[in-house]
């Protein structure tokens, strides 16, 4: 890997694109690397809510976004695949591709039929902790 000369002092250039699969192998600590920061705060906030599996699988995506956009449209897809919840790894991939391609995002369709509402589920195991502190943890 080449990185480009600075001068000066206390300058760095450093491309992290190719180590995106790298950290897809540790992704617990990509909060300790310096790249983490640098990152635009939404993608943080997705990292922050991912599962191990998602922040491996996410970090492999960015690898192969960032070869030839820059984090500015990547940023864009995860925003739009959001406006439903936490979004799939192939969610921000199939938007991303939508908006390199000219295609743009499609509204929701509206079914004929009447839907149930469905309660709204919720990620983690939040609820689990909040189950056994009312219990006591004993069964």
């Amino acid at each position: 890997m080449k990185h480009e000369r600075l001068y000066g002092t206390q300058q760095k250039s450093m491309k992290w694109q190719p180590y995106l699969t790298l950290m897809a192998k540790r992704p617990n600590a990509l909060k300790y690397i310096e790249f983490y920061d640098k990152m635009p705060s939404e993608w943080q906030d997705y990292f922050s809510h991912c599962t191990i599996e998602e922040k491996q699988k996410a970090l492999q995506l960015l690898a192969v976004l960032l070869k030839e956009h820059d984090f500015e449209v990547s940023t864009q897809a995860l925003r739009l695949a959001s406006q439903y919840g936490h979004p799939s790894v192939d969610s921000i991939k199939q938007v991303f591709y939508q908006l390199i391609n000219g295609r743009g995002i499609r509204e929701p369709i509206q079914p004929k039929i009447s839907v149930p509402t469905m309660p709204e589920a919720s990620r983690g195991l939040s609820h689990y902790d909040r189950f056994f502190e009312s219990t006591g943890g004993e069964r």
